[in-house]
């Protein structure tokens, strides 16, 4: 994804950088614990699990609308990271049932990062595109709408919800988180950078 925007030229304030920068070391830490994860439970191979992921195709045509431009992609990637936070807390459950505590830490600290992912994101658009903060509820409707389409995977790593727990009223209440912090005033501290973790 990040390789992506890169490509596109799509990160164009170096708060979104610094953003994705820290995004992309979160998210290559969170994949190395995905894949132990399937080693243990589908009985696989470490390597021939990377190697898949490797080799997997990457489709953006079914984002390209929010891939026009920096504002776009923060929108896309706050409700992104706060869908899939909501989604590991409830899978705590099946965690839990792997029978070793470092898993369910490790799912509390996934789940914080996605929290973190989701609200720095919220903080790039208030810092850098307050005057546009009138789009994103419409932005939030369209990208509610093409996950309820079901549509195939591309690779994006991005809106790839699968499972019982992306249910409608859950992906409703994302939206409505996302509208309500992107309202919120900026802070001194966010307004420095010093904020990292939402309160």
């Amino acid at each position: 994804m990040k390789n992506e925007l890169s490509v596109r030229n799509l990160i164009a304030t170096e708060e979104a950088a610094a953003f994705f920068d820290a995004w992309a070391t979160d998210e290559e830490r969170h994949a190395e614990g995905f894949i132990q994860i399937m080693e243990l439970v589908a009985d696989g191979c470490e390597e021939d699990l990377w190697e898949r992921l490797d080799a997997r195709s990457h489709n953006f045509s079914a984002i390209n609308e929010y891939l026009k431009d920096e504002f776009s992609v923060m929108v896309m990637i706050a409700f992104d990271e706060m869908c899939t936070c909501r989604a590991y807390a409830a899978d705590k459950g099946f965690y839990a049932g792997l029978g070793s505590d470092r898993f369910v830490r490790w799912l509390r600290e996934v789940t914080a990062d996605e929290a973190v992912h989701s609200m720095n994101a919220v903080n790039v658009i208030r810092a850098r595109y307050s005057d546009r903060i009138g789009e994103v509820g419409t932005i939030l409707d369209g990208l509610t709408s093409s996950v309820a389409d079901e549509s195939d995977y591309g690779g994006t790593f991005v809106l790839d919800y699968f499972g019982e727990k992306y249910t409608k009223e859950m992906l409703a209440n994302c939206h409505a988180a996302i509208l309500k912090n992107v309202a919120k005033p900026l802070t001194t501290a966010e307004r420095d950078g010093r904020s990292g973790r939402p309160s």
